[in-house]
């Protein structure tokens, strides 16, 4: 399976269903009166994270995800069936925009988000029956579902990211610790998707993740090669390890990485130096890197040398920065940024020559859920529009007899 770190598609909540118009007409109830039901509420569309997932692929071609419909209402107060929701299993560390808003950041296994809900059932004609009004022969449409278009980011979660330039040896290092087997190769080489690895000894607490990060150029911070991509998938990582080819200009290999790392704010996180290769070197050349990298280890991940103190260095450091997030969270609870329309009121506002604009989400629901084609269904949403004051709102703001009224995609005239 090909390796897709983002996906972009619209999803789309299902339709409420339409409430029922229905009277009983059982046998010696000659006044049964009105039994419709209520449509049942369209599906949503839920997103929830896996460990079994380690790519976008499979909705990178996807344009439109849709939840089901609900059915409609129907006689002796049924209930119509609620639309099937629609679940896309993502990986850990996927992150959910829309625009540039961060809507939800799915890190913990079985962690969802709804990304667009269902429509509300409307009413049926025995929801309207009162003392004064015994037999209602109108009901409610359903309302639609939400609909918005998302953009899927993956960054990929590991306690540990191998960080170098192409061809300093990061994949033969992470199958030299783990159980992971990415292509290797003795020619320049780069690794175009992560890939991770668990490193599990019997001597550590618990085993930590590696993941092999994409290699780095110079001006990848400003887009170049794979740019963003890169950077992506280095935030994600609880500690940086920086791998340098000890065989090959590692003091500039070293400047480009940490100039890259600054450049995108990402120069704070606890980086340990690796000098690799270190078996193609003499031992004049390995006393001058002692001195240029002092704290820095020498490796080989061919050969296995350092190896397993390598290891343990890692093991503790993953081990001291988790404490040190967790101590730092501390009682900090994860919440979900969802973003909804800020007005929930009314307006009444002139936007041409004698006509007037209604909005709000109270009345701009009820229109969508009256029935125009029935007369007791318009009359039913006139007298709404008399109770909530917008009648009056309209006469304030000069609506006069004859103008054009729009709520939402409804076009009336004022009477």
């Amino acid at each position: 399976m090909q390796f897709v770190d983002e996906a972009s598609f619209v999803v789309r909540g299902g339709r409420g269903g339409d409430g029922s118009v229905s009277f009983n007409r059982e046998k010696y109830k000659p006044r049964g009166g009105p039994d419709g039901g209520r449509g049942g509420d369209g599906g949503s569309v839920i997103l929830r994270a896996t460990e079994d997932l380690s790519t976008l692929e499979y909705l990178a071609h996807r344009n439109v995800i849709k939840a089901g419909r609900g059915g409609h209402g129907s006689g002796n107060n049924r209930t119509g069936e609620r639309g099937e929701d629609v679940t896309l299993e993502v990986p850990l560390g996927t992150q959910v925009y829309e625009g540039e808003d961060l809507l939800a950041d799915l890190s913990e296994s079985g962690e969802t988000f709804i990304a667009a809900r269902g429509g509300e059932g409307g009413r049926g004609n025995a929801s309207f029956a009162t003392s004064t009004r015994r037999a209602p022969a109108f009901r409610e449409k359903g309302l639609p579902g939400e609909e918005r278009e998302i953009r899927l980011e993956l960054k990929i979660l590991s306690d540990v990211g191998l960080v170098g330039l192409p061809n300093a040896g990061k994949s033969s290092l992470l199958a030299a610790l783990s159980a992971a087997r990415p292509k290797v190769g003795d020619y320049p080489f780069t690794t175009l998707a992560p890939k991770l690895g668990v490193v599990d000894r019997k001597t550590y607490p618990q085993p930590f993740v590696v993941a092999d990060i994409p290699g780095l150029i110079s001006g990848a911070s400003e887009g170049r090669g794979l740019g963003n991509r890169f950077l992506r998938h280095v935030a994600r990582a609880g500690l940086l390890v920086l791998v340098l080819d000890a065989s090959e200009d590692p003091e500039g290999a070293h400047a480009t990485l940490i100039s890259e790392l600054h450049a995108a704010r990402l120069s704070r996180k606890p980086v340990i130096v690796a000098l690799n290769k270190i078996d193609l070197l003499d031992e004049e050349l390995r006393e001058y890197l002692r001195d240029t990298f002092p704290e820095a280890l020498q490796i080989s991940a061919i050969t296995g040398e350092g190896l397993q103190k390598f290891q343990d260095l890692l093991e503790q450091r993953v081990r001291e920065t988790g404490q040190q997030m967790a101590v730092a969270n501390g009682s900090r609870e994860k919440t979900h940024r969802v973003f909804h329309p800020a007005w929930k009121g009314l307006r009444v506002e002139g936007v041409g020559d004698g006509v007037y604009e209604v909005s709000g989400e109270e009345v701009e629901r009820l229109a969508l859920k009256t029935d125009w084609e029935s007369r007791e269904g318009v009359e039913h949403f006139q007298r709404e529009l008399e109770r909530k004051g917008i009648i009056a709102a309209l006469r304030r703001a000069g609506a006069e007899p004859g103008n054009e009224i729009r709520i939402g995609e409804v076009a009336l005239e004022f009477r």
